[in-house]
C-alpha cells in the first residue's frame, strides 16, 4: 500500500513538472546599444558650464534648428541606454576632475573642444592669456610643434620673440574624453604658463588662438607635455 502511495506521488510530481515547463515564458534580454552609438548621442549634448568651467550634459541642448519645431534630438537622447550614461558620465567625471585640479592654479589655460565649437578659459592671477582666432588670421613661421601622448613627457622649444604666438590645437583621440597638459618653462626652471586642452575624442577639427606670455619674451622656452587621459595623441603647433 505505501508502495503504491509513493508511486502515485512521484507520478503526480512529474506530471506537475512537465505542466510547468510547458507553461515556462522565459523573456530574453533587451540587448545594450553598442557605447559609441549612445556616445555619438550623448556628446551633442556636452557644454561648458560658465561658472564652474566643467562638463555637464544639458538635456534642454537644441543640437539643430529642426529641434526648435520637431525635438527629435531629445527624443534620441531619451533612447541613450541607462548603463552607457553612466558609462558616459563617469568618463566626464574623471575629465572634470583634473580640470577642478587646475582651477584654481596661476598661469593656467584651458582649452575646451566640444562638438560644436573651441572654447577658452583664462584662469586669474597670472599673465598668460589664450583667446580664439579665425583660421584667416593664422599666419607667420611656425617655430615649434610637439604631439604629445600619455606613454611618456614629450619636449620641444623654442626662442620667444616680442610679439603675440599663434596656437593651432587638433586631436587625434577616440577615446570618449581627453586631458592633455602642455607647460612652457625656462631654462631656469621656471613655469611661464599652463595650457590644459580637454575635450570629446571624436572631434579632430584643429582650433587656433592667440597666445600671450609677456613674461617669457625674449627667452628660449622649453615645451613639455603629457596626455593625463586619452589613447591618442594631442598636438599643437605655434607660430610668429
Amino acid at each position: 500500500m505505501n508502495k503504491l502511495i509513493l508511486t502515485s506521488l512521484i507520478g503526480t510530481a512529474l506530471l506537475i513538472t512537465a505542466c510547468s515547463d510547458d507553461n515556462t515564458v522565459f523573456n530574453e534580454p533587451t540587448p545594450i546599444r553598442a557605447y559609441e552609438t549612445d556616445v555619438e548621442v550623448l556628446s551633442q549634448f556636452v557644454e561648458v558650464n560658465s561658472s564652474t568651467g566643467l562638463f555637464s550634459i544639458n538635456p534642454d541642448r537644441k543640437v539643430t534648428a529642426t529641434d526648435y519645431v520637431v525635438n527629435r534630438s531629445r527624443e534620441q537622447l531619451l533612447e541613450v541606454s541607462s548603463i552607457n550614461r553612466v558609462r558616459f558620465e563617469r568618463e566626464m567625471e574623471q575629465a572634470n576632475n583634473l580640470i577642478e585640479a587646475y582651477r584654481n592654479a596661476e598661469n593656467v589655460s584651458v582649452i575646451y573642444t566640444t562638438r560644436t565649437s573651441g572654447l577658452v578659459r583664462n584662469n586669474g592671477g597670472g599673465t598668460m592669456r589664450l583667446s580664439k582666432v579665425q583660421s584667416d588670421k593664422m599666419g607667420g613661421k611656425t617655430v615649434a610643434r610637439l604631439s604629445v601622448s600619455g606613454d611618456d613627457i614629450c619636449r620641444t622649444g623654442f626662442f620667444s620673440m616680442e610679439n603675440d604666438k599663434r596656437l593651432t590645437v587638433s586631436s587625434g583621440n577616440t577615446s570618449t574624453f581627453y586631458v592633455s597638459q602642455i607647460s612652457f618653462v625656462t631654462s631656469d626652471k621656471a613655469n611661464k604658463g599652463t595650457i590644459l586642452i580637454v575635450g570629446l575624442g571624436m572631434n579632430t577639427l584643429p582650433y587656433n588662438y592667440s597666445m600671450e606670455l609677456p613674461e617669457a619674451d625674449g627667452e628660449y622656452l622649453n615645451i613639455q607635455g603629457k596626455s593625463l587621459i586619452g589613447n591618442g595623441t594631442v598636438t599643437i603647433g605655434i607660430s610668429e
